[in-house]
């Protein structure tokens, strides 16, 4: 199964955009061991250090010595992952070496798979605030100065609950008319004006008020003295704190932490969320499940469905990923609609989606929303005129069933997706045991391959391209072959669509070009190598710099080296491709067009970029003796390669009839088992001898 990678913003693009602005908080990234990765603009401002000389140190730096002997930057972290949050107070310093007072917030950040990422640090200088709440404490002489200057609401409240002072930002953050706090006010009163509404009626305000009072007094004497709870108020959160005095009454404080929380609301948001369909991530879902399974028999079962997305890579590949992302976001909209209040769907990466069917009572239901799925997603998706077709394949696996662990659970659907996709997709399939015997198949197979390379199990055969016009050999394509110890000769049919799978043909293609030069290079001295790029390795941004560095190293000149790419490798990003190709054309590299007709083929392609050869797909060849619209692509792509001078050679020609049609259509040009099979390098100098024997050619002096 294919978890395909779509163009959305990163986590780092998203960070910028949400804390570069702010500048009254130092916001931050820091990796798992807590070295700095991001700085922003508040964070240069309050602790003093650029960006350019923070980054990559450890956050340790900024605490005090006392605090740092007490191992505190450790516990920190330690204490954020254990609870998802570390919020404290207290000293810190800046790059100038002065401590000021800082309240800190401590996210981990996990990805799609639930691993942990790094932290989000969010530090905002509160030495003011400090300062002022000594102060006060101490019962300071520039009493009135420090209230003006507070950024929090202050009130003192004597024994009898009688205000004593207030200070301005009281006002401001509540709203209120100065006058009414006016020293000598009793908490009652100034209680029953912040709760005045004329939509309410005085019998609810008054029983508000009454509530309100006694939250504060027994809250106080319940707590030691201090009581801090937040509040919603007129569309902004308030943290309110009351702090009972030695002598009687009590001091309030009012901060309005909107903006802070707003920052840690959307902290959290992403990392429980998918950044681009606003789904619930797999971390999320992971938890709901768990949470689902504690109250799991065989009475209230429960299902997991497993959807993966079937025909979405060639829309991405051929449309774009910003067309391949609005396909994501309207395929989650079609899961969310079908589903009740008490289900949950998640997307968990790529274009795989998981369901959560809490409550489940019969299968027959789990099936029929299953195939409800299949239908809505597989109907036509209208996206910037453009009409978009794809699928959905779903794997089912039941609680308890199938399991009571939520890996095991998630696991089994996605063994049952694997079994819908191989019976021939846009179908379901609910898990049966045994399937894990597949797994274990795949697994072994990627370990083989990547145990095959550094063994040296691979090698290069080459099959000829041939001019049967002139009776010259034009050059030699490298083909990938694998001789395992264990499994004996495989198919490259059944191995390499597995390598690109997983990811590995880059590595594995890197091999094939260095020893294709390598070996071409001892050949007669016109004689081409023709090497296959994968998408992924022609996407690759030291693409350029390794081939140049493998003709370098093998002595080939450039002239002989022909690339051969394929339309998918170019379409999603055009003048990328286009300006990659025309680097490698000015090294003197030949450049061919493989399996042309096979995929998306635009005229286009061949007017802007610079090949030097289309390979028309076998599947045309096998068909040009009975199907005249085979005849007439060959005929037209052989016309049309002759009119722009560019060579045109057809692929798996097997019989000497399809040579003679061929010919007759203007394509000589021919690679195919009637000129030769594959053959290792060894073999290649003597059926050169013996073609140009037998065909009376002359034979090139070696380079």
């Amino acid at each position: 199964m294919t978890a395909i990678s779509t163009t959305t913003l990163s986590s780092d693009t998203m960070y910028r955009m949400l804390v570069q602005s702010v500048t009254d908080y130092a916001i931050y990234m820091l990796d798992p061991e807590g070295h700095v990765v991001n700085w922003n603009a508040g964070a240069q401002r309050s602790k003093g250090y650029r960006a350019e000389e923070i980054v990559g140190r450890h956050f340790s730096c900024f605490f005090v010595p006392e605090d740092s002997a007490q191992q505190l930057p450790q516990r920190s972290l330690a204490e954020a992952l254990a609870t998802q949050k570390f919020e404290d107070e207290g000293w810190r310093l800046r790059r100038d070496g002065s401590r000021y007072w800082a309240h800190v917030v401590i996210q981990p950040i996990h990805d799609e798979s639930g691993t942990l990422v790094g932290f989000a640090h969010i530090t905002q200088d509160r030495s003011a605030q400090k300062q002022q709440g000594d102060q006060l404490r101490a019962l300071a002489q520039n009493l009135n100065l420090a209230l003006a200057n507070m950024s929090q609401g202050l009130s003192l409240f004597d024994a009898n609950e009688t205000l004593v002072l207030s200070n301005a930002r009281l006002h401001e953050i509540l709203g209120i008319d100065p006058a009414a706090l006016q020293p000598g006010a009793a908490l009652s009163d100034i209680l029953w004006i912040v709760h005045a509404d004329p939509a309410v009626p005085r019998e609810q305000i008054a029983e508000t008020v009454r509530r309100s009072r006694e939250a504060i007094v027994a809250g106080m004497a319940e707590a030691g003295g201090i009581v801090t709870r937040e509040l919603p108020w007129r569309g902004r959160v308030l943290q309110v704190s009351h702090r009972a005095l030695r002598g009687g009454g009590f001091v309030s404080t009012v901060d309005d932490v909107t903006e802070r929380r707003a920052i840690e609301d959307r902290i959290t948001h992403l990392a429980h969320h998918d950044t681009l369909t606003a789904l619930p991530n797999r971390m999320t879902f992971r938890a709901r499940l768990e949470s689902a399974l504690k109250g799991v028999d065989e009475f209230s079962p429960c299902a997991v469905l497993y959807v993966d997305l079937d025909r979405f890579k060639p829309v991405n590949d051929t449309l774009g990923h910003q067309i391949g992302d609005l396909v994501l976001q309207a395929a989650a909209d079609r899961i969310r609609a079908q589903l009740g209040e008490s289900d949950v769907v998640a997307r968990l990466g790529g274009d795989e989606f998981a369901v959560l069917i809490a409550r489940c009572h019969e299968m027959q239901d789990v099936t029929a929303l299953a195939e409800r799925l299949i239908r809505d997603i597989s109907s036509p998706i209208t996206i910037k005129g453009l009409q978009v077709l794809i699928g959905a394949s779903i794997g089912i696996a039941y609680a308890p069933q199938h399991g009571l662990d939520p890996d095991l659970l998630l696991r089994n659907a996605d063994l049952a997706l694997y079994r819908a996709k191989s019976v021939g997709r846009g179908c379901h399939h609910a898990y049966e045991p045994g399937m894990e015997k597949v797994v274990q198949e795949r697994r072994d197979l990627e370990r083989d391959l990547r145990a095959a390379l550094t063994g040296e199990q691979f090698t290069l055969h080459y099959q000829p391209i041939v001019d049967t016009g002139r009776h010259e050999i034009t050059g030699f394509e490298a083909l990938l072959r694998w001789q395992s110890p264990t499994r004996g000769r495989v198919s490259p049919a059944d191995f390499i669509p597995f390598a690109e799978e997983i990811g590995f043909m880059p590595e594995l293609g890197r091999w094939v070009l260095e020893t294709a030069c390598a070996e071409a290079a001892s050949w007669p001295h016109e004689l081409k190598v023709s090497v296959n790029l994968s998408p992924k390795q022609f996407r690759q941004a030291d693409l350029l710099g390794h081939i140049a560095a493998t003709l370098e190293k093998t002595g080939l000149p450039a002239r002989r080296l022909e690339l051969e790419i394929t339309e998918t490798a170019m379409i999603d990003d055009l003048q990328s491709a286009t300006e990659i190709l025309a680097k490698l054309r000015k090294l003197g590299i030949q450049i061919a067009m493989d399996d042309f007709g096979t995929g998306y083929s635009s005229l286009s392609f061949l007017r802007t970029l610079p090949f030097t050869r289309i390979k028309i797909d076998r599947s045309f060849v096998q068909d040009v003796e009975s199907k005249p619209e085979a005849l007439a692509i060959i005929r037209a792509v052989s016309l049309l390669c002759g009119s722009l001078g560019v060579s045109a050679t057809a692929e798996g020609v097997e019989t000497e009839r399809q040579a003679e049609i061929l010919r007759a259509e203007g394509c000589p040009e021919l690679q195919g088992f009637l000129i030769a099979r594959p053959c290792p390098a060894s073999e290649l100098p003597g059926w050169i001898e013996a073609y140009r024997r037998n065909h009376g050619a002359a034979v090139p002096q070696p380079a």
